[in-house]
């Protein structure tokens, strides 16, 4: 298997893979962790089929399938093939988790509709992998917005689809109010017209609650503002101040815990500093 030099897009990472017939799994246990990744395989050449909880997909070239790498899972590679591979975090495509279950049980194009507008924006990200610096991070958040309305699903059941679409509504909200202070778990609710207990009900199947979506959001939005050389005049606790964290010691301890080092080692030039 061969693997050319990818693009890092913020927290996306997409790398061109191929090589001959062959067969990759992943097997128990697999212990699900904070830096659990899903990834979409879009397939260039060959095809591929992803077998996972009970589930398989094949996918030839034009069709692209999703599966999680903190589950077992398997891939059967065939013929002379090559993908195109995208490997984010999961809570970034901002979908409830019902609706990431479901994609990962089909197929998805990329040779039409928002599948190709996904296709050929990674296309070019790769092509000017080395000329995109700063704009990285933005990028991948494009990025995340185009996966997100590429991963159609058909048929949904009317009731999950009514809750999911309440779903959508509240991380929607969180998305668009994540620098004010005031957001809360009882704010939202408010917000939403119904009671913290029915907010709390709505995401009780999901692998995170509205409280820690929120302190995940807000942590990827320090750790882009610390990665883009154009505020790297402003120090680290003014760029962790205007995402809610104000306590430096506190702010600190939830980064490290999330991205296994310190706030200093992600600013540019850190690691030249550090020689």
């Amino acid at each position: 298997m061969t693997s050319p030099p990818g693009a890092a897009l913020g927290t996306l990472l997409a790398s061109r893979v191929s090589g001959s017939p062959q067969t990759l799994r992943r097997t128990p246990p697999v212990r699900r962790g904070p830096n659990d990744r899903l990834k979409l395989c879009m397939q260039q050449d060959g095809s591929t089929t992803v077998s996972q909880d009970g589930h398989q997909v094949r996918i030839g070239p034009g069709q692209m399938a999703l599966y999680d790498t903190g589950r077992p899972y398997t891939l059967r590679l065939e013929g002379q093939w090559s993908c195109v591979v995208l490997a984010f975090p999961r809570h970034v495509l901002s979908l409830p988790d019902n609706v990431v279950r479901q994609a990962m049980r089909h197929a998805h194009s990329f040779d039409a509709g928002p599948g190709a507008v996904l296709a050929g924006f990674i296309a070019a990200a790769m092509a000017q992998r080395t000329t995109i610096g700063a704009s990285a991070g933005r990028l991948g958040e494009a990025a995340f917005h185009l996966i997100a309305g590429a991963l159609r699903i058909t048929d949904p059941d009317r009731e999950e689809a009514a809750t999911d679409g309440r779903r959508l509504q509240v991380l929607r909200y969180v998305r668009e109010h994540l620098p004010e202070p005031d957001l809360t778990h009882d704010g939202i609710a408010a917000a939403h017209r119904m009671a913290p207990r029915s907010l709390h009900r709505l995401f009780e199947d999901e692998p995170h609650s509205v409280t820690e979506y929120i302190r995940l959001r807000r942590l990827e939005a320090v750790l882009h503002d610390l990665a883009d050389p154009l505020l790297s005049h402003l120090s680290i606790a003014r760029i962790a101040a205007r995402w809610c964290f104000t306590s430096q010691a506190h702010f600190t301890r939830a980064f490290q815990a999330r991205y296994g080092v310190p706030p200093s080692a992600v600013r540019p030039g850190a690691s030249t500093r550090a020689a």
